[in-house]
This record gives C-alpha cells, structure tokens and sequence, in this order.
C-alpha cells in the first residue's frame, strides 16, 4: 500500500477526548500486555485499524532526542497494515513526555501512563516535534563538514559512507547527525526543516526526492547550499 502521512490519516480514536473531528490534535494509543512486549492499535490509519507492537528497546538506534536529558523507556516495534509494515520508535523522557519516530514524521507525546498492566501515549499526529539544541548542533555540524565547494558530492545517490571525501546535503546531514546524536533517522526535525526550505525554493521543479534532487539540479549553486543551513538555522530559533 501507499502510505499517506499519518496527521491526514489517523481518525479520532474511542475515547471522548479525541471525538472532537479532523480539528483534534492529540490521539490516544493503547497498549496490553502480549506475547514477548505490547500490543494496542492508536485508531484508524490508512482506511484500517492498524496492529501496534512494541517492546523494550536496549539501545536507542535512531540518535539522541534531546541534549538536556536521557529517555526514561525506549520502545521499538512495528505499525501494521494488511500489505505493510511500518517501523516505530517511541521515546519517554521523565515527566512522561517523549516522542514517536516513524518514517512520516517524528510526532510529540505530551502524556503518557504506565504500568505493568497497560500503557497509554497522547500522540500528537497534526504536529511534527519541533527542532531541539541537538538539531541546531546537527545544522552547524553539516556547515563545517560541507564546508567547500571542493568537498560537495554533486551526485548524490543518498548512499553515504563513513569514508566519503565528498559529501551531498543529505549526507552531510546524515554524518553531522550521527556525529552529534549517535544514530540517523532521516525525519528528524532536523533534516524536516531542511527539506521545507527545499520544497518552498523549488515549488514549481518535479523533484523525487527533495534533498537529493535539489543537490543535484545543476541550478543550484554553492552559494544555495551555504545558505540553506543557514536560513535552517535561523527557523531554529
């Protein structure tokens, strides 16, 4: 199946405070108990009521959220539809506040409860998490490793390595973000905002894939590069 973002798609869930209509923000995800972690389901996704599973995660993969503290619980597993399977990585810092990181956006959880017998996360599917210090540490990174013209990959295939001389956007946000936070997700807030300042320089140009096509389009120039972090930057504030 193709997958639509999420935000268009989660439908209000069964408890009253998510009736409100396509208005409301904050959905509720259930979890049980089952076989080996937790399964629950956060309502109606892509036309079906998906299957969640997650268990606990012994390591973060996808990078540090945030600079300021540590997650309390990490969670990983999979959102299941009838033909797919999307991967997920929730992230609960003290307070009860984390994150969820899909392949549609990393989305905010402002509460969550739990307890040997169920858990319970309000996920904010209409917003995308905002940008944090590491995502400006990030930003920072890929300007001082995309640095010259000389180290610019024009050819961008969105295969980076770790002994690349020459880099494209993508892949110095990617080495930048690996460096600052100690994994890679290619939706974190960091790289969002990147791909809005790509998407609204090239509104009228068919790109695919928005990071490696406006690397490569031959119109853009080093000039564009440079201030494309820093226009990234500034939205950061």
């Amino acid at each position: 199946m193709i997958l639509i973002p999420l935000l268009f798609l989660l439908l209000p869930a069964t408890s009253p405070a998510t009736q409100a209509g396509p208005a409301a923000k904050i959905h509720v995800c259930k979890f049980s108990p089952g076989e080996g972690g937790w399964k629950g389901s956060c309502g109606k996704l892509g036309g079906e009521y998906t299957t969640v599973t997650i268990k606990a995660a012994k390591a973060i993969t996808t990078g540090r959220w945030r600079k300021d503290s540590e997650p309390t619980a990490v969670w990983a597993g999979n959102m299941t539809y009838s033909d797919d399977v999307v991967a997920i990585e929730i992230k609960i810092h003290t307070g009860g506040q984390g994150v969820l990181r899909s392949d549609d956006g990393w989305f905010p959880i402002p509460r969550s409860v739990i307890s040997d017998k169920a858990m319970e996360f309000e996920i904010d599917f209409a917003n995308e998490a905002p940008p944090s210090e590491l995502d400006r540490e990030i930003t920072r990174r890929a300007t001082t490793i995309l640095s010259s013209e000389a180290v610019w990959n024009r050819a961008d295939t969105r295969e980076c390595s770790p002994a690349d001389t020459k880099w494209s956007i993508y892949c110095a946000m990617e080495k930048a973000t690996i460096e600052v936070t100690g994994g890679f997700h290619h939706r974190r807030p960091a790289l969002q905002v990147v791909r809005k300042i790509v998407e609204e320089r090239s509104a009228n140009r068919p790109y695919k894939h928005r990071l490696m096509d406006y690397n490569n389009d031959p119109a853009t120039r080093f000039a564009d590069v440079l201030t494309l972090f820093t226009e990234a930057l500034r939205r950061m504030q």
